[in-house]
């Protein structure tokens, strides 16, 4: 009883919620965004990243180009922390010049260090569920193109790529790879070109500040990284254990450990997707605001609409709102799912652990996870959304206000054009968003069902999605396989994997990693090989897979080289999710450490 109210719970929170409550409908203004027909445009699977132009030095903006910045009176802006507007007009060109080159290049007292786009957890192959879409990129690439006309003097050496999240939530999220990501939740929620062309500016000023590179914020993903590091080895746990072989001595209790990890295993799925979506970087309060306020300075000085400024804040303050309420809720479901992950392993391990006290000696990967992570991840799994971070906005009242005082004060005659809704108008009016929409609501109802163990539902709902064709979605065929994988259909979850792994979606991070645990698991060490070659060089961040060049090798039988690949991974410096992930794999090559007798530091502690 106790595991069918666990996945009733994920499933309602991240399978099927209803749109509303994701993303807010608000009242159509007078000018509301309205489809139109689209010309016929050619099928493209992706429009390739725009090409990275280096900066001949670090240009500086010639004396008088800007406006003189113009203090804001405080009471006025409130907690608004800027004050001074434009807010462009502060900013040292020589000195964003010099972080961009380090957030990209990972030089200096940075290098190894969260945060940096060289590194895969912080770029779009370790996010889920995201689909390239280049009808819509397309139509706001030139938005993008815009803002870096409107701050040439040290730009970001390449147009950000634009991907598309098929989820319900109102966000858009950069990333330091040059990406930024936008949900369907928020395109299909929006009412005004407004509304889209600040998310946006706000997004791409995150990456113009350098802000990925300060300290404070490499700190924080430090925290987050760690976090989901934690759910996926949960995740990695209860698939092994499924695989768990043992001896006659393991006859009476294997039956029940396999039984519990193929009820748990859905619910370890579900934090993995809950944690990723409220995945976020850690940005403080004032970095929030800088963000704020260049947006409207990019806005402006690229003669962009954001509505007529009789209502343009007020709009504004709608938007926000709904983001906060789509975080609120993401965030609830992550906590849910949480819960659940943990009820599932107290019960697990409590139903279990005694038969090995009792002499049970466990032997191959799940039963020696189960005998030294899984202690350690019953008591971190309270920590994980907690070490996510937050929504650090402003309330959405004081961000209307100081932002309203902010263009108050730097653009007092400023006259954009009107919002006529026609790009968002555009937008909708293609084909590829009906398409795009009815995949999303599929496609959660699909996942919805995996969460809920009905595979065989989830299975013929993704299939009728494409599943198993190389032109599906990604996570398309990647929930499909976990499907099949945990109906102990390797062969066909091998054949999803394999369509996602070569075809033409958005190639994953969580792919690689879950296909390899389960040929390890299948004792297919070839194949096993060949995909942790394949992610090293597609991803460009070996570290990242030493923990599964273990799993490879005591599944292997090979101690000599786990004992190796493990040595290496103890160098790493600055990631400190990498060293704890191999430690998790090979408990076995580190001294235990005193008052934690499973030898294992995870990020939080005990």
């Amino acid at each position: 009883m106790r595991y069918s109210l666990i996945l009733a719970t994920v499933a309602i929170a991240l399978g099927a919620a209803p749109m509303a409550d994701a993303a807010p409908k608000k009242k159509r203004a007078a000018a509301p965004a309205r489809a139109v027909a689209a010309p016929v445009e050619p099928v493209v699977a992706t429009l390739p990243d725009a090409p990275y132009v280096p900066l001949a030095g670090c240009p500086v903006p010639a004396s008088g180009s800007l406006a003189a910045a113009k203090k804001i009176d405080k009471k006025a802006r409130g907690k608004f922390s800027i004050d001074k507007a434009p807010f462009i007009s502060t900013l040292d060109a020589g000195d964003l010049c010099v972080t961009n080159t380090r957030m990209r290049t990972g030089v200096g007292d940075t290098a190894g260090s969260m945060g940096l786009s060289a590194q895969v957890m912080n770029t779009r192959s370790a996010r889920m569920d995201l689909v390239d879409i280049p009808s819509f990129e397309r139509e706001l690439r030139p938005v993008l193109e815009a803002f870096a006309k409107a701050w040439p003097y040290a730009p970001l050496e390449r147009t950000p790529k634009l991907l598309f999240r098929a989820d319900e939530a109102y966000q858009a999220q950069a990333l330091p790879d040059n990406t930024i990501v936008v949900s369907m939740g928020l395109l299909e929620a929006a009412q005004s070109d407004s509304e889209v062309l600040f998310v946006l500016a706000h997004e791409y000023a995150h990456l113009l500040l350098g802000h990925f590179a300060k300290a404070e914020t490499i700190a924080g993903a430090r925290g987050a990284t760690q976090a989901v590091s934690v759910a996926w080895s949960a995740g990695s746990a209860f698939t092994a254990m499924k695989k768990s072989g043992g001896n006659v001595s393991l006859a009476t209790m294997q039956t029940g450990m396999d039984a519990g990890a193929r009820r748990a295993a859905p619910v370890a799925e579900a934090l993995r997707f809950a944690v990723d979506d409220i995945f976020a970087t850690s940005w403080n309060r004032d970095q929030e605001n800088q963000a704020d306020a260049l947006a409207v300075d990019l806005l402006i000085r690229g003669n962009m609409t954001i509505d007529s400024y009789a209502n343009v804040f007020e709009r504004l303050q709608k938007a926000f709102e709904a983001q906060k309420a789509s975080y609120d809720k993401r965030k609830a479901a992550a906590d849910a799912a949480q819960a659940s992950m943990g009820e599932a392993m107290k019960g697990f391990a409590a139903s279990n652990m005694s038969s090995f006290a009792a002499g049970g000696t466990g032997q191959g990967l799940g039963s020696s996870l189960l005998k030294t992570a899984g202690g350690a991840l019953v008591a971190n799994l309270g920590n994980i959304t907690k070490s996510m971070g937050g929504d650090t906005h402003l309330p959405p009242e004081e961000r209307r206000k100081g932002l309203a005082a902010y263009f108050q004060a730097g653009y007092p005659t400023a006259d954009p054009p009107i919002d006529t809704g026609a790009l968002l108008g555009r937008i909708k009016g293609k084909p590829d968003f009906a398409r795009a929409v009815a995949m999303r609501d599929s496609y959660l109802k699909a996942r919805g069902s995996y969460f809920a163990q009905d595979y065989a539902g989830a299975s013929a709902q993704l299939r009728a999605l494409g599943a198993g064709s190389r032109t599906a979605p990604t996570f398309v065929n990647y929930v499909a396989g976990l499907a099949a994988r945990d109906q102990g259909n390797v062969a066909q979850a091998a054949s999803y994997f394999q369509a996602a792994r070569t075809g033409t979606g958005v190639q994953n991070l969580q792919l690689y990693e879950t296909y390899t645990e389960m040929e390890i698991g299948s004792g297919d060490m070839s194949d096993s090989n060949v995909l942790i070659t394949e992610g090293k060089a597609r991803f460009k961040d070996p570290d990242h897979f030493k923990s599964i060049e273990i799993k490879r090798d005591l599944a292997a039988g090979d101690m000599t080289g786990a004992q190796i690949v493990y040595n290496a991974c103890q160098q790493v410096k600055g990631r400190d999710y990498i060293v704890e992930r191999c430690r998790a794999a090979m408990p076995q090559g580190a001294a235990p450490q005193q008052g934690n007798p499973f030898g294992i530091k995870l990020p939080f502690g005990g």
